[in-house]
């Protein structure tokens, strides 16, 4: 495999360019001129690229410890020096141009990286990797509310919707390596719920979320917001089922997402009716 095909690999590229897409919907949602929504999103990208390369980069050892050679540094196809490299060029990038748009933009684009960063770095084996995710997701409307044309701190039920899909990201994306992890010591605050208790809590995230959308959009936006909060229950479903097989793989995840996408396609709606 090419070293660019290794690297595109170790950016995590369904969440990275899922995150991406969420940025582009709330863009679209707070009225950002479309120059600057490219600079946001592009930031973002970057960002999340960052966080996806450092956490292969961090995580090498134990995955060859647990045989993952489906990742580019265990297999050989990067070397751990590129990816660093790589990892810390991305962020500063992000932080760079996300200056360029605002100095509130790089602050709230800063808290986002730093608490993917941290995340990697240990608190994704304490009960605070959810606080991790929750900060992380919760930045991102106020990056993007920060680039608007009249800049101001975002409504706080979209921040909450936001904070509320991370940690159902968060919990879907740890399900198939919950047993894995606790071998090698990661004890995160989905490993404390435990396998039974997650997929309930995945359903109960994303009923919130669709429930704090409908009533803070208001019923200007309810035409959009209504149907978006039921297919993205569906979907919680969905994930909560699939994540009870006794090998989930992927697919718990890709779901949450989808039903992310989904809110903030009903949530871009929202924001512009509201």
């Amino acid at each position: 495999m090419s070293t660019l095909g290794a690297l595109i690999r170790a950016t995590h590229p369904g969440p990275t360019l899922a995150v991406t897409a969420l940025a582009g919907l709330l863009c679209a949602g707070f009225g950002v001129e479309w120059d600057t929504a490219i600079v946001v999103v592009l930031a973002v990208f970057l960002n999340q690229a960052s966080v996806g390369i450092s956490n292969d980069a961090i995580d090498s050892p134990r995955d060859t410890e647990a045989k993952r050679w489906e990742k580019p540094i265990p297999a050989g196809d990067l070397s751990l020096g590129l990816a660093w490299s790589v990892a810390g060029i991305a962020a500063v990038a992000s932080l760079v141009l996300s200056f360029l748009v605002g100095p509130l933009v790089a602050l709230a684009q800063a808290v986002f990286l730093a608490a993917g960063w941290l995340y990697n770095l240990g608190l994704k084996a304490t009960v605070w990797s959810g606080a991790c995710y929750a900060v992380g997701f919760g930045s991102l409307p106020v990056v993007v509310s920060y680039a608007a044309p009249s800049p101001q701190f975002p409504p706080v039920w979209v921040v909450v919707i936001a904070a509320l899909l991370g940690l159902s990201a968060h919990f879907a994306n740890v399900l198939p390596d919950l047993g894995t992890d606790r071998t090698q010591g990661v004890v995160g605050l989905p490993h404390v719920l435990g396998p039974r208790v997650v997929p309930a809590a995945l359903v109960v995230l994303t009923l919130v979320s669709g429930v704090v959308l409908v009533v803070g959009a208001g019923s200007a936006g309810f035409v959009a917001t209504a149907p978006s909060a039921v297919a993205a229950a569906a979907l919680g479903f969905w994930a909560a089922w699939a994540s009870r097989k006794p090998d989930p793989g992927a697919l718990p995840f890709q779901l949450s997402m989808a039903a992310a996408l989904v809110l903030a396609m009903g949530l871009a709606v929202g924001l512009t009716t509201g």
